[in-house]
């Protein structure tokens, strides 16, 4: 077994202790004793360590997107999202059609079987639509959105060939009730966004089992005094996974820090990227979903000024915002890492039996090295 010993992060703070992995996963970790007698560990002294960022609406990264990327480009992508200290994650897609979808699986499935560690796990795609309202779209391509019904959402869930994990819908659409039974029934979590959904109808898209949120407060109505709406929603408890984007910028400072404080609200919400292909470069302007777009910030606006996306990798907009005095350091972890890590059941958390997937926090309060599976990939 190999180990360290190091400040590590326990769920409420840093504390001296040690961690042991084989396999690929934690066996055995302590704070209160010394390792095990015959255990080496490397000492990394006042190091603070932090689990592995868990990213589940990463639409691409490095130049790379990902559905279009070949299996080469993808592995180049995932190591090189490994390395900005994002170590799982959902592969995030725009609407496709079935032909295009079913390449896709072609090229992942290639990707899959290359044999390689230093990558970033990526167990499954978000597909933002295509049963969203096409008045809510943003950025996403018109082209291929499509009207939810039973048999749409049968053809979506094969075209992606077992790659399905989340799939945002509008839950106001008819027939997106339908939609989600049959995504429920393939194991894919049905996902409010890009929606003109009053409460009522988030009420009854999870009337018959779990669901998330995509981005809370993007593409969706406000919060209202006579309509709480999909944000309403939400903050009451009834929505499993809240996905939130932590740029400072899809939402404000303000409201990050209020939602990451509301109690019912702790255990669901989670930061997510919302990356384009070309996030991790310094590329001012790039196309991407049939537009072009250009960098503001960590943000990427189209040529109108609105909101695309993403330009800088989960780690970095979370600590930024940590930096700026919007979130806690366990607000950090929380968001980055354990709600996240929760969707998948076996990482975003330094515990025995988890996956061996964590990062290094310089004193800058930037990332250092990172450890996928107990192997350093940076």
């Amino acid at each position: 077994m190999q180990g360290i010993q190091a400040q590590l992060w326990n769920g409420r703070r840093f504390a001296s202790g040690w961690m042991l992995w084989r396999g690929g996963k934690i066996a055995q970790l302590g704070f209160s004793s010394p390792p095990p007698k015959g255990h080496v560990c490397a000492d990394f002294g006042r190091t603070r360590i932090l689990p592995g960022f868990v990213d589940t609406l990463c639409h691409g990264f490095s130049g790379v997107d990902c559905s279009t990327g070949s299996a080469k480009d993808l592995q180049r992508m995932t190591r090189a999202l490994a390395a900005a200290g994002v170590t799982t994650a959902l592969a995030g897609f725009y609407p496709l059609s079935i032909s295009e979808l079913r390449m896709a699986a072609k090229r992942w499935q290639n990707w899959k079987l290359h044999r390689g560690t230093a990558r970033t796990r990526v167990l499954g795609w978000h597909v933002e639509g295509p049963f969203i309202a096409p008045s809510m779209r943003g950025a996403l391509p018109r082209k291929h959105l499509l009207t939810p019904s039973t048999k749409a959402a049968r053809q979506l869930v094969k075209a992606c060939g077992g790659w399905l994990r989340q799939c945002t819908l509008a839950a106001e659409l008819p027939g997106s009730l339908d939609a989600v039974e049959v995504l429920r029934a393939a194991g894919v979590c049905p996902s409010i966004g890009h929606t003109q959904a009053d409460y009522r109808h988030c009420i009854a898209f999870a009337a018959n089992g779990g669901c998330g949120i995509t981005h809370l407060g993007n593409r969706m109505p406000p919060l209202q005094a006579r309509e709480p709406g999909p944000i309403g929603f939400a903050m009451a408890g009834f929505a499993d996974y809240v996905g939130v984007i932590p740029d400072l910028m899809h939402v404000a400072p303000e409201t990050l820090k209020l939602w990451a404080r509301t109690p019912e609200l702790k255990n669901s919400l989670l930061a997510v990227s919302d990356n384009l292909s070309h996030a991790g470069l310094v590329a001012s302007s790039f196309s991407a979903g049939g537009q072009t777009l250009s960098r503001r910030g960590g943000s990427a606006v189209d040529k109108q000024g609105h909101l695309a996306g993403t330009l800088d990798p989960l780690p970095e907009l979370l600590l930024r915002a940590h930096r700026e005095g919007c979130l806690s350091m366990a607000d950090v972890v929380r968001l980055g890492c354990e709600n996240p890590g929760r969707f998948f059941g076996d990482c975003g958390v330094l515990r025995e039996g988890h996956r061996a997937d964590f990062v290094v926090l310089e004193p800058d309060l930037s990332l250092g090295s990172v450890w996928v599976g107990g192997r350093q990939v940076v």
